[in-house]
């Protein structure tokens, strides 16, 4: 693992430590699954991040996949 150093203004880090221990988890912690978040899966689509991640309840939501990730073509 490499140690790195983020800096935070008070407002962000009051907010990022009141979301961990509602997590139950570190600021460190929550600050590395935001970043795993936006960074590209290697070797696989940018579709792949929004798997599993979204439930409709819509048995057809597939159908307009392309409208989720990469937005409606208006």
């Amino acid at each position: 693992m490499i140690r790195t150093q983020v800096s935070l203004d008070k407002h962000e880090y009051d907010l990022a430590r009141k979301q961990a221990a509602a997590l139950g988890i570190s600021v460190a912690e929550l600050i590395r699954r935001a970043i795993r978040q936006v960074l590209p899966v290697p070797g696989e689509g940018p579709w792949m991040k929004y798997a599993g991640f979204v439930e409709s309840g819509d048995s057809h939501s597939s159908q307009s996949i392309d409208d989720i990730v990469y937005g409606s073509k208006d």
